[in-house]
């Protein structure tokens, strides 16, 4: 069986062929050659990415530590988490973990679409406790009503609410108002991997994450 041919020398395979179209005024006023730049740019290159996407709770977050073989992106069932999750190779002893918090603007517009949605008050001030206590006391009657946080979709978004207004409580001091803020794993004193996505993946602070890069 003859051997397939080498792509080692790629990038000045395809600059020889674009030389040539160019010498042509025919084709050369013809072709657009950005798609080819681009995929030459993705096939040269020394990492690739894998995207994973699909609906809320759909099981990729399963999925994905079922690859790694190991517990990193939270999981747990009727719990819908928008927190984009990058994960890069990392040689042992170098792995790292940065972690982005929502705006406090964020949390407010996410938890007044879930009220919206629960059919609770449409004005919701996040820094005033009264409400807060109120919002958290209507949720767990709402959940033990649907019998259970899984339950139903009304159930799964007032759990989603729930975690969103423990996770504001529990992370006031690395949230901002209006930006995003972002944090090593070290100002956390966390030493291991493990540790920062132990803190990761604790639902109350996964609905505050926007982003978290392992």
């Amino acid at each position: 069986m003859d051997e397939l041919p080498s792509c080692q020398s790629l990038q000045e395979q395809v600059d020889a062929l674009l030389q040539l179209l160019n010498q042509e005024p025919s084709l050369r006023s013809q072709q657009n050659t950005t798609a080819i730049h681009t995929s030459l740019r993705k096939a040269i290159a020394p990492t690739f990415e894998i995207v994973f996407a699909g609906a809320f709770s759909a099981g990729k977050s399963m999925l994905i530590n079922a690859l790694l073989e190991r517990e990193l992106l939270y999981s747990a069932e009727g719990h819908a988490t928008g927190t984009e999750c990058q994960i890069a190779y990392a040689e042992p002893g170098k792995e790292r973990v940065v972690l982005t918090f929502l705006s406090e603007a964020e949390i407010r517009e996410q938890a007044s679409v879930l009220c919206q949605r629960l059919g609770l008050t449409a004005s919701v001030n996040v820094n005033q406790m009264e409400v807060v206590d109120l919002l958290r006391r209507k949720c767990r009657e709402i959940i033990h009503q649907e019998g259970g946080e899984s339950k139903s979709e009304r159930a799964k978004q007032a759990s989603a609410l729930h975690f969103l207004i423990e996770g504001l409580l529990n992370n006031r001091d690395h949230i901002n108002t209006v930006s995003n803020t972002t944090y090593s794993m070290e100002h956390f004193n966390f030493s291991t991997l493990q540790e920062a996505a132990s803190y990761a993946r604790r639902g109350s602070n996964s609905a505050v994450l926007k982003r978290v890069e392992y």
